[in-house]
């Protein structure tokens, strides 16, 4: 799983999430997973929780889960995120990451939905640092 991304793909990834929450109070996470999940949705949804994700002040966070042995991903943002999006929004953002996937370019997948993410939440959510700072690590969760 370690090979997924190079430690500088990995580093440009988390650059792409500290950009994004500078342009907003919502939160975004990165999960690469190497194990291999029967349910991928139902597990995300697990790690939606344990991450801390349903804690947010803003219940506007969103979090892309990779499988790596699946070759799936999973992207699940939070109640005040879904309620703000057409189901729509979801299926572009998917397709976008899926193209960029299937032509290798896995960091262009992952920060392509960060700054889709990003500018969505900048546009309901702006930033705050006062009552809202950085709420969650930005670094990628691995299992």
């Amino acid at each position: 799983m370690k090979d997924f991304l190079t430690t500088d793909e990995e580093q440009s990834v988390v650059e792409a999430i500290r950009q994004a929450e500078t342009r907003t109070s919502g939160e975004i996470r990165v999960v690469i997973t190497s194990r291999w999940v029967l349910r991928p949705e139902r597990h995300a949804a697990r790690l939606f929780a344990k991450l801390g994700m349903v804690r947010t002040e803003g219940r506007n966070g969103a979090l892309i889960t990779l499988f790596t042995r699946r070759r799936r991903f999973v992207i699940l943002g939070d109640s005040g995120l879904n309620a703000v999006v057409d189901p729509r929004y979801w299926e572009r953002m998917a397709g976008d990451m899926t193209r960029h996937l299937r032509e290798g370019r896995k960091v262009e997948a992952l920060t392509t939905a960060i700054r889709t993410l990003s500018e969505t939440m900048a546009a309901h959510w702006p930033p705050d640092p006062e009552r809202n700072p950085d709420e969650l690590p930005n670094d990628i969760h691995r299992e």
